[in-house]
């Protein structure tokens, strides 16, 4: 992918204006520069300038037709946040016609067996799609068939494309124009003809393997490559989700080096797996633990074992158990501490769904206006 003088125009309109450059020809550059105004694309007028919208153009690295566009890679480091809140946005590089459709004739390849396809360079997704994922992403699987039913307006059990874009055009409070630019994602699940349905099975092992990959990503940071990561680096992955004090933070890992070796545990990437599909399901989980609490009953490891089980259909391997009792058994007494252990996981969630610093309620516009459209559409499926 050529940059061609995209690198030059950055330098000279700031990081800040990015979508400055997109699409615009170098005479019509020149003229804005020479004016002192940042030029302005279709794209950069049609999306309002949210706190999500700058997220995404943190990360994309790709321009087609005044468009950007993240690759899988791009998408990975913007969820788990693995360049930093701070970083400049991305040079963006301008994708030529044969470029791009040789990028959609890949996506036809792609094996969802394959723990990596989606951190090939060859994979794209739009800004809309990037709103939709993320809503996934912080979902329990099992609710991935409720998405499904949202998108099938007909009740046929598969989605068109058609079906797919609607929702998508109103993660933007109206018709998005450009919803004609194919990605991956669609030239996967639609076909080059872009006329083929999914089923729900296919959609949810897509999805699944997304969510799986970005949790693999931060997994990764800490593993150093190894199968595993000790007790302590599960924790810290847990807390770098969060927006508790550092000095906070230090005690909780306190607690876990000052135990003897012997009692260490190594927690595998499965392992971690599970407790984040708890986090995705922590409300039900909320009710269930509360439930102790009013009681003034302790919650011992055979209870606490019993509240996961309710709410994800299966219960904790036994050395994530220890490890969340010997961060939050304030008294050693093999009890869990109830009101900090749900403060802690609630601020890692509210970290998770604010996307790590772009949490002001009066920038969310773009993602305000999709939940809206995913209410209406349960309301719709529920009255038919």
């Amino acid at each position: 992918v050529s940059t061609q003088s995209t690198g030059s125009v950055l330098r000279r309109l700031g990081a800040g204006s990015v979508v400055g450059v997109l699409g615009y020809s170098a005479a019509a550059k020149a003229k804005a520069l020479s004016d002192g105004e940042e030029p302005k694309t279709t794209w950069d007028q049609f999306y309002k300038n949210t706190a999500l919208r700058r997220k995404f153009l943190s990360y994309a690295s790709l321009t087609y037709n005044d468009e950007p566009f993240m690759t899988g890679d791009d998408f990975i480091k913007a969820v788990s946040n693995m360049q930093g809140v701070n970083e400049k946005p991305a040079m963006l590089q301008i994708m030529s016609e044969e470029q791009y459709q040789n990028i959609l004739m890949k996506a036809k390849e792609i094996d969802l067996d394959k723990e990596n396809f989606l951190r090939q360079p060859d994979y794209i997704i739009s800004y809309s799609e990037f709103l939709f994922l993320l809503s996934v992403l912080v979902k329990p699987i099992d609710q991935f068939y409720r998405h499904f039913r949202i998108l099938d307006q007909k009740n046929t059990n598969t989605l068109t494309k058609e079906e797919f874009l609607s929702i998508e055009s109103l993660t933007c409070g109206g018709k998005d124009p450009f919803l004609n630019s194919t990605t991956s994602m669609q030239m996967y699940m639609f076909g080059e003809d872009q006329k083929q349905e999914v089923d729900f099975e296919q959609f949810s092992k897509f999805l699944h393997g997304i969510q799986r990959q970005c949790l693999k990503a931060e997994f990764e940071v800490f593993s150093e490559g190894l199968d595993f990561i000790t007790d302590d680096e599960f924790m810290r992955l847990l807390l770098r989700r969060t927006f508790i004090p550092d000095i906070k933070k230090a005690r909780y890992i306190d607690r876990l080096e000052s135990r003897p070796e012997e009692n260490r545990n190594k927690i595998l990437f499965s392992q971690f797996c599970q407790f984040m599909n708890l986090l995705n399901d922590f409300p039900d989980f909320e009710v269930a633990i509360r439930m102790y609490a009013i009681t003034k009953k302790p919650l011992t490891k055979r209870d606490f074992q019993r509240a996961v089980r309710a709410c994800t259909g299966n219960e904790f391997d036994q050395e994530l158990v220890d490890v969340i009792f010997d961060v939050f058994d304030e008294d050693n007494d093999n009890k869990l501490g109830h009101h900090e252990f749900i403060s802690v996981m609630k601020n890692s969630i509210k970290a998770r769904t604010a996307l790590n610093n772009t949490h002001s309620s009066a920038n969310h516009s773009g993602w305000d206006n999709y939940m809206n459209c995913v209410r209406q559409y349960m309301y719709k499926s529920y009255a038919n």
